[in-house]
């Protein structure tokens, strides 16, 4: 295989790889030469050398980049496009330790490079503690990339605040999506239960009250005096 590269209108060496097995036993470049030591029947003469080094600049380099640039102009509207990221904090709970595994998802942004990072309580973590995903691509041209961190049952208790920073060509600023451990939905589930006991518990008590306080209003209405108008003649 060979190729070369075009980046920001700076022509590279054009670089040959030669493979045998799933093996690299030969990659050539004008700035430099390596090879498998294991295979000396592969290790090129000094003429042999010279003479690649001048078909490889005179001729094989100017070929190449004359062709990316034409592949640039031809598709210029698709390669040097710019489509923004949509980013996701996912959280995934784990049952069987009490944790939960948090991820940050940028997906659908265009050209492939992007910066992603994960913050805790606003402080980047490590890539030590992160699954790193590659930059993988999607089935309309674009491209994903995911971070993963795991947190244990206590660092949910402790509630910390988790980001994901992402960087991208087609951002003016940098895009900030947070998350925030809610509260553990078996306590939630018991504190309902136990609202809910109280009130059965505490209902005889308040119909008693009720009663009570409708027999004592009665009582009251019944010794009441009351007035009838006197009937008046006339003299």
């Amino acid at each position: 295989m060979s190729g070369c590269e075009l980046n920001d209108d700076r022509p590279s060496p054009v670089i040959s790889w030669h493979a045998y097995d799933g093996t690299e036993v030969i990659r050539y470049s004008v700035l430099n030469y390596t090879y498998n030591p294991l295979w000396p029947e592969l290790i090129w003469s000094k003429f042999k050398l010279e003479t690649l080094r001048v078909a490889y600049a005179n001729i094989y380099q100017p070929i190449c980049i004359k062709t990316l640039k034409q592949h640039l102009k031809k598709e210029k509207n698709i390669l040097m496009r710019k489509e923004h990221p949509r980013v996701r904090l996912i959280q995934k709970t784990d049952r069987d330790t009490g944790g939960a595994t948090v991820s940050c998802l940028a997906t659908g942004f265009y050209p492939r490079h992007v910066n992603l990072t994960m913050l805790r309580d606003g402080q980047p973590i490590t890539e030590q503690e992160l699954t790193l995903g590659e930059v993988l691509p999607n089935g309309d041209g674009t491209y994903q990339l995911r971070r993963s961190l795991s947190v244990s049952e206590e660092e949910l208790k402790e509630k910390h605040h988790y980001t994901c920073t992402v960087t991208h060509l087609s951002l003016n600023n940098k895009l900030d999506v947070s998350w925030e451990p809610e509260d553990d939905p078996d306590s939630l589930f018991i504190t309902v239960v136990i609202v809910l006991v109280l009130i059965v518990a505490l209902t005889p008590f308040f119909a008693a009250f009720i009663i009570c306080k409708r027999r004592h209003r009665g009582s009251q209405t019944s010794i009441k005096p009351v007035y009838t108008a006197a009937q008046r003649t006339e003299d």
